[in-house]
């Protein structure tokens, strides 16, 4: 492979991946973002009052860049981020009625306060 081979292909893998990191990230009307990080990795979580009173829309996307992700362990690990969040809401219990796995990495959930 010649040196202006070699360029090009960096010079296409840099800009694919400069692409993929412009992928719009999701947004929940009526909410503001909170960072947190939970093991070594970003997050970012919107939290939105949902159409019915007591209910919310939680958003969980991942801040930190992530190559081939197992949804599974992804999945264990957005868990772990959202529980507080939803407690500190509801100030107690609370029943998930919606919990969506988007990309395989990005967590959509919609929950109830109250048993």
């Amino acid at each position: 492979m010649s040196a202006a081979t070699k360029a090009r292909a960096l010079a296409l893998a840099v800009l694919a991946l400069g692409l993929a990191a412009c992928t719009p990230k999701g947004t929940l009307d009526r909410s503001q973002v909170e960072m947190v990080r939970v093991d070594g990795r970003r997050y970012e979580v919107r939290i939105a009052p949902a159409e019915v009173e007591g209910e919310y829309r939680l958003l969980i996307v991942r801040a930190t860049i992530v190559v081939n992700p197992d949804p599974q362990l992804e999945a264990e690990r957005n868990w772990n981020v959202v529980q507080p969040f939803m407690q500190r809401t509801c100030k107690g219990p609370f029943v998930v009625l919606e919990n969506n796995l988007a990309d395989k990495v990005n967590l959509f959930i919609r929950f109830r306060c109250g048993a």
